[in-house]
């Protein structure tokens, strides 16, 4: 075990740190006190505190960062610090056995050293994170090698799929690109398409690094952001790309996206819909990828934003398992512009660990490039010598324009509706789910009517917008009424588009949608409006007002150009809002002998989502019942919920309780709801409580 903690370990340069971690790790199990627990008898053994304390006193200093992630390696990081339960009280105040003998592993201050210098500006940040890395090799060593005694079925499970290596996926991908090549219909936009991945081959040679990929929507970045991690991981000898995405709605997209071109084995996709305490029933693909959603041992990962970033400041070896993976790897974040501001800083400082000392490389892709590099920025958050892949952005912005932006002011839900109602075919974006549903019920008599949003299950969303493209191809009436969803990535192309004012990244998302393919002779018209009951939620009102401010003091500028967006960018990025919860603050630590870090209290308060909800299951027809009975005593329900998940709708905590006390909800065990008063759900609007009288109409639309 120590040897494969060792080997996790050498990814990153710290091999020895890797193997006295687990050398040390279960000492207290080599103990006459332990025996007599194996024996049966009542004996309390804390046998992780033995070898943290080993830690601490034969490595003094360096020994307290191997203490945390030993005394940690179950029930996770501990806090730092001298009060009841933190580790520091502990390693001072509970008693070893006294037969305990430490192993043969020398961790002297004088051997055992950080494998990198620590940044003078941050070096407790530094530290807290490999402390974190550390953890990661030693967990997930423990977690295997107890696997490979105890489940060996498991072990075979995990190591026996057929996965490529990245040289044989880069050749897939360059088939494929080829092939999509060949078949392109000759247009302004597809010549365009090739230019961008031209330019992100071209400078997949470069040394690792940040670079920025600035592309805007319809470019093609997806596919052409792959080439250049694929073509740059195999040339410098890179392990894995991961690819995170900020928006749930498109994960399952583009991780098929990319299992079309390599094949399912080679592509995790990982999010938190994905329950991994439960063991898998069946053979194949779902169990191969529940066993590497543990540690992200694939070749190409599909996550989010959410599952990549609250892993970095997680204490819990079920989240930090798969971070010694993440070292030399390519890292794509998809939508870069989506980290929450009020995270930024500490978000920002990760990714200059993982470039600085643990050999990844980062590419920040997005039609709207985040001020992140931006001298507004203060000197200790902003990131330094990002390269951008393109070679001329401003030239691609101008040659990829394909509509115009105009402002319409402020619009009652009927004056909307009534505009909506004179075109043929039109994309209306709302900011809420309330609006959503007042706008289309003024529009659903009329031919080619729909409604959008997350309170539809996915598989209904799915049926939806085929029919919406179709309709778009046959040109025939289509006007639509949908919440934001519509701009992660849905692939429609409108003539005209309506969106409620937003932050300038959503505008241009929204424009994503207008005139995609550029076939219109003229450019698509996209209309920003003023709703008549702004959101509610203060970071979309922020958005919104920096957005109109930016519009005001730029009033020649491009709306969606790269001028305007940086400006926007520069007035979303208040100094004081960028690290609210003072995470970066508290992981400083206490640089000196004591070394307090609180990984706990952190972790807890590291959450994009304070409330996630839950999966609601809708089951609206015989095969969505099929699946509800096997799940009923179902032991391994993996598999069964993944499938589920299409005919979920997520709820928060709150709404769900409110849902359950009237009765409309069956409980299948603990965590299992499904809607059991279908009148909620409509087949126009998906979840809509207005239908229902036994409960109150703001709950699940509010």
């Amino acid at each position: 075990m120590a040897n494969l903690a060792a080997t996790f370990a050498e990814a990153f340069g710290a091999r020895e740190w890797g193997k006295a971690a687990g050398l040390l790790h279960d000492a207290g199990k080599a103990t006459a006190q332990f025996t007599q627990r194996l024996e049966g008898r009542p004996v309390r053994v804390n046998h992780s505190i033995c070898g943290a304390r080993l830690a601490q006193e034969q490595g003094s200093t360096c020994g307290l960062l191997l203490s945390y992630a030993i005394a940690g390696h179950h029930g996770g990081l501990p806090d730092g610090g001298l009060q009841d339960g933190q580790l520091h009280h502990r390693l001072k105040h509970e008693r070893l056995p006294a037969d305990v003998s430490p192993p043969s592993v020398d961790i002297r201050p004088d051997v055992l050293k950080p494998p990198f210098t620590c940044r003078p500006e941050h070096p407790g940040f530094s530290l807290s994170f490999f402390t974190r890395m550390l953890f990661s090799c030693l967990t997930d060593a423990d977690f295997l090698d107890t696997e490979a005694f105890c489940t060996p079925e498991k072990a075979s499970a995990r190591n026996g799929r057929s996965a490529l290596g990245l040289v044989a996926l880069r050749d897939a991908l360059n088939t494929h690109l080829d092939t999509v090549e060949r078949k392109a219909l000759p247009s302004r936009v597809n010549d365009i398409r090739k230019t961008v991945l031209h330019d992100c081959r071209a400078r997949a040679s470069e040394t690792p690094g940040l670079f920025s990929l600035t592309v805007p929507t319809g470019g093609g970045k997806t596919l052409s952001s792959m080439a250049f991690a694929l073509d740059h991981a195999v040339t410098h000898g890179l392990r894995r790309v991961i690819y995170a995405i900020p928006f749930t709605s498109i994960i399952e997209q583009n991780a098929k996206v990319f299992s079309d071109v390599f094949g399912q084995d080679n592509v995790l996709e990982h999010h938190c819909n994905y329950r991994s305490k439960d063991e898998p029933e069946e053979q194949g693909y779902d169990k191969w990828r529940g066993l590497a959603a543990e540690n992200w041992d694939a070749p190409v990962v599909v996550t989010t934003n959410v599952q990549f970033f609250e892993s970095l400041f997680s204490n819990r070896p079920s989240r930090c398992r798969k971070l010694h993976n993440i070292a030399r790897s390519v890292i794509v974040l998809d939508e870069a512009q989506a980290i929450p501001t009020e995270y930024l800083e500490p978000c920002l400082y990760a990714l200059k660990e993982l470039v600085g000392q643990y050999g990844c490389t980062v590419v920040l892709c997005t039609a709207t490039q985040p001020a992140v590099d931006d001298a507004s920025l203060p000197e200790r958050v902003r990131l330094h010598h990002v390269r951008e892949i393109i070679a001329d952005p401003q030239r691609l912005y101008t040659d990829l324009k394909r509509t115009e932006v105009t402002l319409a002011g402020r619009l009652t839900d009927a004056a909307l509706a009534a505009r909506l109602d004179g075109h043929g075919q039109v994309l209306c974006i709302v900011g809420t789910k309330p609006q959503a549903q007042a706008v289309f019920s003024l529009l659903q008599e009329r031919e080619g009517a729909f409604h959008l949003s997350t309170n539809m299950y996915p598989e209904h969303r799915r049926r939806v917008l085929g029919t919406i493209r179709q309709r778009l191809a046959d040109r025939l009436p289509c006007r639509v009424v949908s919440t934001s969803l519509i701009e992660a990535g849905v692939d429609v192309d409108f003539p005209v588009v309506y969106r409620a004012m937003a932050g300038l990244d959503s505008i241009a998302q929204a424009a994503g949608r207008c005139n995609r393919e550029g076939r219109l002779p003229e450019p698509g018209q996209v209309v920003v409006y003023e709703p008549e009951k702004p959101a509610r939620m203060p970071w979309m009102q922020r958005c919104a007002s920096r957005a109109q401010e930016t519009l005001r003091t730029l009033p020649e500028a491009d709306p969606l150009g790269l001028e305007a967006i940086r400006r926007y960018f520069g007035l979303i990025y208040d100094v004081q809002e960028l690290d609210r919860k003072d995470i970066f603050k508290r992981l400083r630590g206490q640089v000196d002998r004591d070394m307090v870090f609180k990984f706990r209290e952190i972790a807890n308060d590291f959450r994009f989502i304070d409330d996630e909800g839950t999966a609601l299951v809708i089951p609206t027809g015989p095969e969505v019942e099929d699946l509800v009975r096997r799940l009923r005593g179902c032991e391994f329900p993996r598999p069964v919920l993944r499938k589920l998940q299409q005919y979920s709708v997520t709820v928060r905590h709150r709404e769900l309780e409110k849902l359950r006390s009237a009765g409309a909800v069956e409980m299948i065990g603990d965590a299992y709801p499904v809607l059991r008063n279908l009148a909620a759900y409509s087949e126009d609007m998906g979840l809509c409580v207005d239908s229902v009288e036994v409960w109150q109409p703001e709950g699940l639309v509010s």
